[in-house]
């Protein structure tokens, strides 16, 4: 015998019209392939829950009343009614990973297009896994939790659809993205247990979820609140500390730039008076003029290269300050987000950013560079200048 699978069920129920309770209802057939499904489906009853009113042959664009007295067959996944039986289950209204379907939605769970109601219960399924985290312990049967801070408070997911639909997900989802986000994720979840026993200790148990939902408002104030207490109180120093250890280690870098090359920036005016006192004359030479230009061009020569190797060295070092300036305001940005409230007391405290000195120490030590960048090529054209006024060619009568 040919059993009726999950798809060829899905669809039928997809097709048919029901009656407000659900007791019976009506399809009209209008495929070949969905008359096999309804004759599966009468002809299996005792898993389907489909039974036919009449007897009557079952043919294309004929429409047929039956019973429905719920499915059997786990192979079907669960058949809810509505979105209220779904929220009552004691395993759907905390996970979602069995099959499931809803009749008066004709939403099954693997449908692309999701109904607003869907939406919503997918959103708080994933809140109630955040509020798991911060429970101390869940009971894996029907997610109960149970939360402690003093005083300890016995919680469970229970909601209907009035709930979802009067869901406010942008308070749900900025309370998640607030303990997700950073770091200190443990003291938020503290937090967040201490504001559920607060809020919901005299609230009986039943009714305890759902109070919780209608006053995610003030849910997220606490949680605001109490971590930038906890934040100014026990985080001023470790930061503050963290950011001079970091400002540091920045600034041994910077000075290392400039200690790089300060032999060779001395080297400037020693090689400016080589140059000046090494240049010969005509009359230093007594006309030889073969002599004077070989020696003047050699020591032009060695003036180029010498700025060359300077002008190369000063673009290394530039680019140095420029790795090391991303590196400050990376870190500059992972402290303000690690903790903007202590970053922002830090710079009332000082009156200045806590990085600004790095800053201006860059911005001094480029300056440094550009100029002795300057100086050099200015000194390179003074030698070729002199050099050509001075020199004789030989080769040139």
């Amino acid at each position: 015998m040919t059993m009726i699978n999950r798809e060829e069920l899905i669809e039928l129920f997809k097709k048919a019209q029901f009656s407000e309770n659900y007791s019976q209802g009506q399809i009209t057939v209008d495929s070949p392939s969905l008359v096999q499904y309804l004759k599966l489906a009468f002809e299996q009853t005792e898993i389907t829950g489909w039974q036919r009113v009449s007897m009557s042959e079952i043919i294309i664009n004929q429409t047929y009343k039956f019973y429905y007295n719920g499915t059997q067959s786990s192979a079907f996944g669960h058949i809810f009614k509505t979105v209220d039986q779904l929220c009552a289950h004691s395993y759907f209204r905390a996970k979602k990973n069995k099959k499931f379907f809803i009749i008066n939605l004709r939403y099954d769970y693997k449908d692309n297009l999701k109904p607003q109601v869907i939406q919503c219960y997918e959103e708080l399924l994933g809140f109630i896994e955040t509020l798991k985290k911060a429970a101390i312990f869940v009971d894996s049967s029907n997610s109960k939790m149970l939360f402690l801070n003093g005083d300890k408070l016995e919680f469970e997911p229970m909601y209907s659809k009035l709930e979802l639909d009067n869901l406010n997900l942008d308070l749900l989802n900025k309370i998640i993205s607030f303990i997700q986000e950073n770091t200190h994720e443990t003291q938020k979840l503290a937090i967040l247990s201490k504001a559920i026993i607060n809020l919901c200790k005299n609230e009986p148990f039943d009714n305890r979820f759902r109070f919780f939902l209608t006053h995610l408002k003030e849910v997220f104030e606490t949680l605001d609140h109490d971590f930038a207490v906890f934040s100014s109180n026990f985080s001023y120093e470790k930061l503050r500390n963290e950011i001079e250890n970091a400002k540091l280690e920045e600034q041994v870098k910077i000075h290392k730039v400039i200690t790089d090359i300060q032999n060779q920036i001395l080297g400037i005016p020693v090689a400016t008076v080589i140059v000046a006192t090494q240049f010969k004359t005509k009359k230093s030479v007594e006309n030889d003029y073969f002599y004077q230009f070989a020696v003047n061009t050699g020591i032009t020569i060695g003036v180029f290269i010498f700025t060359l190797f300077i002008g190369y060295l000063i673009y290394n070092q530039i680019q140095s300050l420029t790795g090391i300036k991303k590196e400050i305001k990376r870190k500059d940005k992972f402290f303000k987000r690690e903790s903007s409230i202590v970053y922002e007391k830090i710079q009332t405290t000082t009156g200045k950013k806590p990085f600004q000195d790095l800053f201006n120490r860059l911005k001094f030590q480029n300056i440094i560079l550009w100029t002795i960048a300057i100086i050099s090529v200015i000194a390179c054209i003074a030698t070729i200048i002199i050099y050509a006024n001075i020199t004789v060619n030989p080769y040139i009568d």
